[in-house]
């Protein structure tokens, strides 16, 4: 059966914090969502309209496998899965407001 055993002090974990700004890698962030403009850019301008919905898909794939790159670069786990998250949200929101600008003025 179950033993009734004391816990001590020294066995009870400390609450984690969370983790700070440095933690979120700021830079990293801008350099994925600057490489997401780049290639959003480059298909809005160089690929024609009924290309295009097939080379966005490209261009998130691509700006999503750089912030996996930059995130795994920092060998931090603590908030990988938000960080690359944001970054990727990120990237998708700025490639589809460079999309919607280019279509707007072509």
């Amino acid at each position: 059966m179950w033993k009734n055993v004391a816990v001590t002090e020294s066995q009870i974990e400390e609450p984690r914090e969370m983790p700070d700004v440095h933690s979120w890698h700021v830079p990293r962030l801008i350099a994925a969502w600057a490489v997401a403009a780049v290639i959003g850019a480059l298909v809005t301008i160089l690929v024609p309209n009924e290309d295009r919905f097939a080379w966005l898909v490209f261009a998130i794939g691509a700006s999503t496998l750089v912030t996996f790159g930059l995130q795994l670069g920092t060998a931090q786990r603590v908030g990988f899965i938000t960080r690359v998250a944001f970054s990727v949200a990120g990237s998708v929101l700025v490639i589809g407001a460079i999309d919607v600008i280019g279509l707007l003025i072509g």
